[in-house]
């Protein structure tokens, strides 16, 4: 007989099972856990700049062409005055 581990349909899923249980058990470890967290946080974040990035922009941006629209009038007032 063979000392060598086949791959074969009936290994498969224990190979699985085994690697799926080390999953679950470094998940619920304090450092597992601690990773999830911050994994958890900065997909919010990422998810939530994606989210409001377009709104956001658009809103800067019409702000900038109203600043912009009120600089030139009052430039044109103060034209009027200096002559």
């Amino acid at each position: 007989m063979s000392s060598v581990v086949s791959l074969d349909g009936r290994d498969k899923p224990n190979v699985l099972k085994r690697l799926t249980a080390a999953c679950v058990r470094a998940s619920c470890s304090q450092l597992g856990l601690v990773v999830l967290v911050v994994f958890y946080v900065l997909l919010g974040a990422a998810l939530f700049e994606y989210l409001e990035s377009g709104p956001e922009v658009q809103k800067r941006s019409t702000i900038q062409r109203s600043r912009e629209e009120c600089l030139k009038e009052l430039w044109a007032i103060t034209e009027l005055f200096c002559y």
